[in-house]
């Protein structure tokens, strides 16, 4: 039973068996808490895209990674660019006053 019609299945995109680890998954909440969004686009148009972009929102200012990822490993240099932020602005910056600030950054 059911509609008559048939819907064709489409290609699907193979991301591999990679799965990020507890650190970039902190790395991960950290960025996102503090505005720091990291996505994929993809590269190419159809179904089951094999190539991908990276890019980077922090606050309303959006960037893209200029080089094209293959599927399985884009989702690696997400994770990569996750603790880069992580890494660099996580630790609060002292201010002139010796008071410890949050710190402000751009891209």
């Amino acid at each position: 039973m059911g509609s008559g019609t048939k819907r064709k299945k489409g290609k699907k995109t193979n991301w591999g068996n990679y799965y990020r680890s507890d650190f970039e998954y902190e790395a991960m909440v950290w960025c996102l808490k503090n505005d720091i969004k990291i996505g994929l686009l993809a590269a190419e148009t159809g179904d089951g895209p094999k190539y991908f972009y990276v890019e980077i929102e922090i606050g309303k200012k959006k960037s893209r990674d200029p080089s094209k990822y293959l599927a399985e490993d884009a989702r690696k240099q997400v994770y990569k660019y996750y603790i880069y932020y992580y890494e660099k602005h996580r630790n609060p910056i002292q201010g002139a006053n010796g008071r410890t600030t949050k710190g402000s950054f751009q891209i």
